[in-house]
């Protein structure tokens, strides 16, 4: 059961991987792809459709910004810790602790293990986690001494996620969506996810495990140790029914985000240690999303 979940995400990852390292694919225009188009319309679609009701929908948003901010502030002394002098090194430990991966590998892992509901339940944590990571994780990464929230508003309407999300809502008032647009936003939504795991491999492809292996190794694990942590309790707390309980674990249990990295190698903020934590937290997460896997089949 645990194989059949997990196995088919991360052969697609190592698909990725392996025509990372030959250089056979360039992961730029996957990347471009999947932010431009695939990303927004999975969220759009999903959202469109989804049958989670408003109260469970809710409950899902609250947890991930109680999730999200409490592997936060449990960066802050992990970052002073670990580089006492390196302003970047802190913003890249904030970024790769509070973000999870809950789209490219969440979201296949819920379909597998789930369905189509826990999909519903992932896609709101998407979206939500796509909020943040439009303010809080531009603030980490752009941080620089002082606030501006000039940059911070241009930076949210420069990405295309909340539009997805608002259009998403406008067309579930008024249903108002033809035919023709909605098959349309079905087949890109429905591309995503293989995509997504791809270039998730590809990504992955270009980390240096040698510049910087100690400390991002720290951070792997504590990304993966706290946030499963706090995903259990908070899920008791949050997860209205057993369905929604075990996917936010699920979904609070994965490795560090792709779009961390992103952030980081956008403002220059130690891309390496931010790539090579990436990997080793994905590498690390087959073995601890499965144990996870396994607790929920006994105790979820």
């Amino acid at each position: 059961m645990i194989l059949q979940v997990i196995g088919p995400a991360f052969l697609l990852v190592g698909v990725g991987y392996v025509l990372g390292k030959t250089g056979k694919i360039p992961a730029r225009p996957f990347a471009e792809f999947s932010f431009w188009v695939l990303s927004p319309a999975l969220i759009f679609e999903t959202l469109r459709t989804a049958q989670l009701p408003a109260r469970d929908a809710a409950l899902v948003a609250l947890f991930v910004v109680s999730h999200y901010g409490a592997m936060f502030l449990l960066s802050l002394p992990l970052g002073r810790i670990l580089f006492p002098t390196d302003p970047d090194g802190r913003r890249v430990t904030s970024l790769l602790l509070t973000f999870g991966n809950c789209g490219n590998l969440g979201l296949p892992i819920l379909l597998f293990a789930y369905g189509q509901q826990a999909m519903d339940v992932g896609v709101i944590f998407l979206a939500t986690n796509t909020v943040l990571l439009a303010t809080l994780g531009v603030g980490i990464a752009g941080w620089e001494g002082k606030p501006d929230l000039r940059i911070l508003l241009r930076s949210i309407l420069a990405v295309p996620w909340p539009y997805a999300v608002t259009l998403a809502v406008v067309v579930r008032l008024t249903q108002a969506w033809p035919t023709v647009l909605a098959r349309a936003s079905e087949l890109l939504s429905q591309a995503a996810i293989p995509v997504f795991l791809v270039l998730l491999g590809l990504e992955l492809a270009e980390a240096n495990f040698r510049a910087v292996a100690k400390s991002a190794g720290i951070v792997a694990l504590a990304r993966l140790i706290l946030a499963s942590a706090l995903a259990w309790p908070l899920a008791s707390l949050f997860g209205a029914t057993p369905l929604v309980r075990r996917s936010l674990v699920i979904e609070g249990s994965v490795p560090s985000a792709v779009n961390a990295y992103i952030l980081a190698a956008q403002y220059n903020r130690n891309s390496k240690l931010a790539a090579t934590a990436l990997l080793l937290s994905t590498l690390l997460s087959l073995g601890t999303l499965s144990l996870t896997l396994f607790f929920l089949a006994r105790f979820g």
